[in-house]
């Protein structure tokens, strides 16, 4: 009998072990973060819903996202890179950043054309900005979206001058504190202290306009039309085919569940439900739209 309970302990513990490969999903940015509630949601419903994979979120900020993404090429076969759409960017801007987008595959398009959001304490509006002889840009690392943003305010104004930090909630108390007179961020991390007048959204990117902030296009100022962020999760190309396409269809799911989805309406982000073709196509697509956006501008330093 003794022997029995012991094989059937020993049994339980085997298919407890094989039912419980963890499966680390690591952001590179703030974990105060909107875009970090989304993986958190994610995280819930995936571990609710199966039982093939424990999956586990982190965070791992730092260079522009560079950091986690190096994580991600060093421990292929079990962590997940969840980003925006500065993991396209920062290789063009950074030689030396530690990766190259192609050094990784797609395995989930989540959100599309996030507005991003040009805000001020200093400055109500563009036409005070466009006074200024100097522009101080809070910005989240070089290489990152929003030394994009800068780099192409750049093209408009001299005056830019940009401040890097660790992120852009970093940057957010500055402004606040009127330290620098301008930063970048999601319209969704701003609408709380737009609404208690202590910051404002001088304009956002993109072709239409949000709250009724208006886009930076319609304010003559250009280049921002198509450089809303878009979120997806990506494996190192060193992952096998076979998962990727498994943690895929797993994915997919819980990215429909109504927790995660209520994150992106937050964001004011479109949501994606891509097949795998649309997917692979969409992953090579943004490797070369953003390499062409970067080459438009002279990043600032």
């Amino acid at each position: 009998m003794f022997k029995k309970i012991v094989l059937a302990t020993l049994l339980a513990v085997s298919v407890s072990a094989i039912a419980a490969e963890k499966i680390t999903i690591i952001w590179g940015f703030s974990p105060a973060a909107n875009q970090a509630n989304f993986y958190r949601a994610m995280v819930a419903e995936l571990n609710r819903t199966q039982t093939r994979y424990e999956f586990v979120f982190d965070t791992k900020p730092g260079a522009g996202g560079a950091v986690a993404a190096k994580h991600v090429l060093d421990n292929p076969k079990n962590t997940l890179l969840g980003g925006t759409s500065t993991f396209f960017i920062r290789p063009n801007f950074d030689k030396e950043t530690g990766y190259a987008a192609e050094s990784f595959q797609p395995v989930l398009v989540q959100t599309l054309g996030a507005p991003v959001a040009l805000y001020s304490t200093r400055f109500k509006t563009i036409d005070e900005l466009k006074k200024s002889t100097e522009i101080t840009n809070g910005i989240s690392g070089y290489g990152s979206h929003s030394n994009l943003m800068a780099s192409v305010l750049g093209e408009h104004y001299t005056g830019v001058r940009i401040i890097n930090y660790v992120s852009l909630i970093d940057a957010n108390k500055d402004v606040l504190g009127r330290h620098i007179n301008t930063a970048w961020n999601w319209v969704s991390e701003l609408e709380g202290s737009v609404d208690a007048n202590l910051t404002n959204i001088l304009g956002i990117t993109g072709t239409r306009s949000v709250r009724g902030f208006p886009t930076l296009a319609s304010q003559g100022i250009r280049g921002f039309e198509n450089v809303s962020t878009n979120t997806a999760i990506v494996a190192s190309a060193e992952m096998p085919a076979e998962k990727v396409r498994e943690l895929y269809e797993l994915l997919r799911v819980a990215n429909r569940a109504p927790d995660v989805q209520a994150g992106y309406a937050r964001e004011r982000s479109e949501s994606a439900d891509f097949t795998w073709p649309q997917t692979t196509a969409w992953f090579n697509q943004q490797v070369r739209f953003w390499r062409e956006q970067s080459a438009k501008v002279k990043p600032l330093q």
